[in-house]
């Protein structure tokens, strides 16, 4: 590969010529062009985000009315704001899909010159002098092998970094300056060091939390100082954070599922899993699900709402040694001990295509292009397009340190093409050409947000915080109209309502009458079929041939023939 062809390839950001018409044609004064722009946007934006369904019912002076949108309601009130939430609903589609359009940026994979090239046979060395210098300084390696393995945490913007040593030693880095913020030593009761499992950041980069030996503490980024010990989570092997919700979860060896409300303080919910220890847990980041891998190959996913697993896989033979989900939430990948990695569509729960892996793999992650991340042995491979694709070389291969180490953690570095590597010696950072996201948003993640913006965007998340009865597995749903009848209605509660109970114990009877023929004989004695009706017709008929019929009358009619034979006053009543 030419010097020449990879300094063209690799590129953060490609300038499209189109900016310039697509600007004026946006900037237009003519009313139907405008609007056909306009119309374009939407279909553009439904098309990519698949919510056409959400603007069928959306009602905007150039696109055609549904049935739905000619329903009326009787409450005029709630049909109104249900119709200004179908404007703003489209306004948004409008506008996001109008700056998408506009925004002409993409990251820049590396492509070969001919066919007898391959990209995964490129080292760092040879990559480092084909891009620029900022990029460049980020491929390093840190030798720490007091405290090792390491695990590797970024906050969402992608500019602290996060390294925990597994006997107790924690490092904060600003990842763009390569400069370390603050440095810890913790230890327990000062006698032994301590056992670091898990580690992540809270609503910013200001907090973090540890899963150490025996709680979960919250430290201040800044001072190192403890802030909080939530001693509710006992004995934690892996936590994660919902920064949507404020929302921090754990799962420990007991096999209990413990959510905290980092605004309040407050206990949301403790669901107990009965599959064993746990030491997998990864969210969707599109519905905020929990999804959890059990040492039995099982992955379950979860709701803080409901006390009961809302899906259970079986996933691998053996026990699942991690899983990661796409940006999307369309797909799940889980690696497990049978040497098996598996990509699921979770709209399905059912998998589109596996790989195997000739080493045992401790970890996944993919990237907000779409690029998977496997860390086996001492080796990490990146596979391009692999999730829609079952595909046949990968795109990139790193050896970490040539060799002697094992891989602990792998973690992509958001909006940039760095991935961060923590292992047995300590830590590792390295390019990958388009795994970072160039569609960067600085009101959602301000990687150079001062003081006051930080205080401000704090505020923000804390009133447009959701609540934890929102996380379902179709988000959609929140906000809408149930369209069912108040009897469809009423039967789905008294189901939903008699699964929850507990079976009732039915009574012994002595004598054979508990046997299984008895039982559905009781059953069925009420039930009157075509077969049925058949054979209680032939029985009348044979008895009334041999002087029996009244065996066969219901008590009405024998009253009617006694009143009949007797006569009387009253016999014309019986006629």
């Amino acid at each position: 590969m030419s010097s020449d062809v990879a300094r063209g390839v690799y590129s953060s950001s490609k300038k499209s010529s189109k900016t310039d018409s697509k600007r004026n044609l946006h900037n237009s004064s003519d009313p139907v062009l405008s609007t056909t722009v306009t119309l374009q946007a939407i279909d553009k934006y439904a098309e990519r985000n698949h919510s056409a369904k959400s603007l069928e019912g959306a009602k905007y002076k150039d696109r055609p009315n549904t049935s739905k949108n000619n329903k009326k309601y009787k409450d005029k009130k709630a049909e109104a704001q249900l119709r200004r939430h179908d404007e703003k609903r489209v306004a948004a589609a409008v506008m996001a899909a109008e700056a998408e359009i506009l925004d002409t940026e993409v990251g820049g994979f590396i492509e070969t010159e001919n066919e007898m090239e391959r990209t995964h046979k490129l080292k760092q060395t040879e990559l480092s002098s084909h891009v620029d210098e900022q990029t460049s300084d980020q491929i390093y390696d840190l030798s720490l092998t007091s405290y090792s393995p390491y695990n590797v945490t970024y906050d969402r913007p992608g500019r602290h970094l996060l390294l925990t040593g597994r006997t107790g030693h924690v490092a904060i880095m600003d990842a763009l300056t390569r400069t370390l913020q603050r440095e810890l030593f913790l230890t327990d009761n000062g006698k032994e060091l301590n056992d670091i499992r898990s580690s992540t950041f809270l609503h910013n980069s200001s907090m973090f939390a540890l899963a150490e030996k025996k709680h979960i503490f919250i430290y201040d980024s800044v001072t190192g100082a403890e802030v909080h010990r939530l001693g509710d989570h006992i004995d934690p092997l892996a936590i994660d954070y919902l920064p949507y919700h404020w929302l921090l979860a754990s799962v420990g060896r007991a096999g209990f599922l413990k959510y905290t409300d980092t605004s309040t303080g407050d206990k949301v919910s403790e669901h107990r899993t009965k599959l064993g220890p746990c030491s997998v847990m990864r969210h969707n980041p599109y519905n905020a699900v929990m999804h959890l891998g059990h040492g039995n190959g099982v992955v379950t996913m979860w709701s803080p709402s409901v006390s009961q697993p809302l899906v259970k896989i079986l996933a691998h033979r053996g026990p699942v040694v991690s899983l990661a989900n796409d940006l999307g939430g369309n797909y799940m990948v889980t690696a497990g001990s049978d040497m098996q990695v598996k990509v699921w569509d979770v709209r399905t729960f059912k998998v589109v295509h596996s790989y195997f892996s000739r080493r045992a793999v401790c970890d996944l992650d993919i990237s907000q292009t779409g690029v998977l991340a496997v860390g086996s042995g001492t080796d990490v491979t990146f596979w391009k397009d692999a999730i829609r694709e079952k595909q046949k070389e990968p795109y990139m291969k790193h050896r970490v340190l040539n060799g002697g180490v094992q891989v602990k953690g792998v973690r992509f570095r958001p909006f940039e093409d760095v991935v961060g590597i923590g292992h047995s010696k300590g830590f590792s950072s390295i390019v990958v050409p388009g795994v970072g996201s160039s569609n960067y948003d600085s009101f959602e993640n301000n990687m150079f947000a001062d003081k006051k913006q930080r205080q401000e965007q704090e505020v923000r998340s804390l009133m447009d915080k959701l609540r934890p009865e929102m996380i379902q597995l179709n988000p959609e749903e929140i906000g809408g109209v149930e369209r069912d009848k108040k009897n469809v209605m009423m039967e789905k509660r008294e189901i939903a309502a008699s699964a929850d109970q507990k079976p009732k114990k039915e009574k012994k009877k002595a004598r054979g009458r508990n046997k299984i023929s008895k039982k559905l004989a009781r059953k069925h004695a009420n039930i009157m079929d075509e077969g049925k009706k058949k054979l209680m017709e032939k029985k009348r008929s044979e008895a009334e041939s041999k002087g029996r019929g009244d065996d066969f009358m219901s008590p009405a009619e024998k009253k009617r023939k006694k009143g009949l034979e007797e006569g009387g006053a009253l016999s014309r009543f019986f006629k």
